[in-house]
Parts: structure tokens; sequence; C-alpha cells
């Protein structure tokens, strides 16, 4: 299965040209409402890690995601590329990765980039943080339903912008976790 993995990835480059752009504004301005523009615009073509001026474009295929890997990790229905220690959105610093499902082609575009952000009540802190941080600079989220799970909080707040949705979700299984996922809308 992993040898057919593999020849499958490799058959897919072939024959396909880089195309991905990497027309990005940064940095961005001082003036909040200018860069709230900038940071909405940007993310409507990909995400940018701000510490290395890394454009990810939302058309990268699967099969391109390895150029900007630090570790990849293969399981049975899934394939993880982990991006490393990333900053984005006016500085937030984060630990960001791609999954790809095995009956998805090498060449889809990716439409997701996310992060776990924790566990319990250290995830729970992290997601309050990121709520205040995308909140004062994209403005005020168009969903928040959010309920208790003991001390806890698990739910779903969500930005939107044009293509765009930015999401942060807490859930209980087993424990409560919590994720920071950006991405395109998918077609409807």
């Amino acid at each position: 299965m992993e040898l057919i993995r593999k020849i499958t990835e490799i058959l897919s480059r072939i024959g396909q040209r880089d195309k991905l752009t990497e027309n990005f504004i940064f940095p961005y301005s001082s003036d909040p409402k200018i860069k709230r523009e900038q940071i909405w615009n940007n993310l409507q073509k990909g995400l940018l890690f701000e510490d290395n001026q890394t454009f990810i474009p939302w058309q990268t295929p699967y099969n391109y995601v390895r150029k900007f890997e630090i570790k990849r990790h293969d399981s049975g229905d899934r394939t993880n590329w982990y991006l490393g220690k990333r900053k984005i959105l006016d500085g937030y610093e984060g630990h960001f990765e791609v999954m790809k499902w095995c009956w998805y082609s090498w060449r889809k575009p990716i439409k997701e980039i996310s992060e776990n952000i924790g566990h319990d009540l250290e995830g729970m802190k992290n997601f309050r943080f990121l709520e205040t941080h995308i909140t004062n600079l994209l403005g005020e989220p168009i969903k928040k339903e959010l309920e208790k799970f003991g001390s806890l909080d698990i739910g779903e707040v969500i930005w939107r912008n044009k293509n765009v949705t930015i999401r942060l979700i807490g859930i209980e299984i087993f424990n409560c976790r919590y994720q920071f996922k950006i991405g395109i809308n998918e077609k409807e």
C-alpha cells in the first residue's frame, strides 16, 4: 500500500507545471482598517507565513505540499504534512499542518491549513487567546456558538470573508480538544 501511495504521488507530478503565485501583501499597514483589508485579501489567495514570507496558495495541489513541509507522516487513510512553527495573521505563532485523505487525488488543491491548539484547560486558554486576537485583527465573528462542558467551553467561532473561512473549534472526545482552521469555502 505504501509503495502504491508513493508511485501515485510521483506520477501525479508528471506533466504538471508549477503555476503557483506568490502575490501577497507584507508588511502590513499600521492603520488597523487597511491592515484588516490586506490580511483578508491575502487570505483570499492563500496563507502567508509571515516569519519567512512563504506564501501557500489555495490552489497548491497536495503533491506540492512537500515544498513547505518540515515533516510528513503517512498512516492508513491519510497523509499529514507538518509545516512547522510559523507566524500568521499579524504575528500569531502556531504549529500548522495539512491533511490529505487517501481517496483524494494528489492533484487536488488543498482547501485548509489547520493547527491543533491543545486539550482541556490549556487548549481552552489558547482558544480564548486566538478568539481575541482574530476579533481584534479581523472584526467580530459571523457565528459564535459556545456551551459549557464542565468548566470548559466547547463549540465554534467562525469568521468569513468572501471565499475564506476561519474557524475555532472546541469538541469533546474523551477530553476537550481545540482546533484552529483556515481555508477556502467548498463550492456548493
